[in-house]
């Protein structure tokens, strides 16, 4: 067995003692600041900050920024933090500061048109009462973002609103309860709108509308006509005057109430009396939708009668007046 003196036992001691100095440096030398770093807690750490920062990679250097709200740091801090931790890095790249950002969860563009939709309906009443207010943003939103353990909400701080072109800035807070929070500028065009029914296919004359057949559109409150037919019960039931295309408004002139009786047919007609009813038949002179007054002829005695479309190829003599009759001779 080989036996060491007391002087060779040191002297190999402080060979490998710099020996992993040698090692440690030349590890620490090899680290490399980043130019950008994006950090997900809520602090800066050097183990954010450079590629390889070892043992010193847990010190922290800095505050993380808010999501959406990107900050920079010193170069010169950043040296000083390193070398007293270890790291004997050189500024080899130049660099003069570090661009940190904080990842978040980007804030649902719903939420951001809603606080902005309400914050102008409560400056520009006259606004509001056109219809809903439509908002379509145009910049800023990109930056609006919560930490995971945020409740995403958002304030309205300050708003310049131009009625007449419609043209928005804003400044924003985001989350809204957080004091400390960013506050951001957002731009867009925010418009009165309406909701109106439209047809989800192409429908030809004769095509009764079904409930199936519609669907709602948001439209500006300036392409609404007083004659668009804004609710359903002037649609469903009815059936085109003419082709009609999907997605479209529909004006009322482009429907009608589906014929029930068509001329040149044979209608069944009661004529009701206070304890008892008559019935006949005649030739329908004119085409009638249900509750439409139209005029049909007997075949025997040539005598018109008006009465009132009740069902298919059905129809009333209301005694409410007496009956009409006239001749066609």
């Amino acid at each position: 067995m080989t036996r060491f003196s007391l002087s060779q036992s040191w002297t190999l001691f402080n060979a490998l003692v710099a020996l992993w100095i040698l090692f440690s440096l030349t590890q620490v030398e090899a680290a490399v600041l980043r130019s950008h770093v994006s950090v997900t807690g809520d602090t800066v750490t050097l183990g954010d900050l450079f590629d390889d920062a070892g043992m010193a990679r847990d010190i922290i250097i800095a505050e993380a920024p808010r999501p959406g709200a990107p900050t920079a740091i010193s170069v010169s801090r950043i040296s000083q933090v390193a070398r007293r931790n270890g790291i004997a890095w050189r500024n080899t790249q130049g660099l003069t500061r570090i661009v940190v950002s904080r990842s978040g969860i980007p804030l649902a563009p719903e939420l951001t048109r809603t606080a902005l939709a309400d914050a102008i309906a409560e400056q520009s009443p006259n606004v509001a009462a056109k219809g809903l207010i439509e908002i379509v943003l145009a910049t800023g939103v990109e930056n609006l973002m919560v930490t995971e353990e945020e409740t995403p909400s958002i304030s309205v701080e300050h708003l310049n609103f131009d009625q007449r072109s419609g043209r928005f800035r804003a400044i924003v807070r985001v989350p809204a309860n957080a004091e400390a929070a960013p506050r951001f500028r957002v731009s867009g065009r925010a418009y009165p709108a309406l909701d109106i029914p439209v047809l989800t296919h192409r429908m030809s004359p004769g095509d009764k509308i079904t409930e199936a057949d519609v669907d709602w559109v948001r439209v500006p409150a300036t392409r609404v006509s007083q004659n668009i037919i804004d609710d359903t019960a002037n649609l469903i039931g009815f059936t085109p005057r003419r082709s009609l295309r999907p997605g479209e408004p529909v004006r009322n002139s482009d429907v009608e109430p589906p014929r029930m009786v068509e001329k040149g047919s044979i209608v069944s007609v009661t004529y009701v009396l206070a304890n008892m009813s008559l019935s006949t038949r005649g030739r329908a002179l004119e085409d009638g939708a249900m509750g439409e007054v139209i005029k049909i002829v007997n075949p025997r005695s040539h005598r018109t009668i008006e009465v009132e479309v009740t069902g298919i190829n059905k129809a009333v003599v209301a005694p409410a007046g007496p009956l009409r009759v006239s001749s066609i001779n």
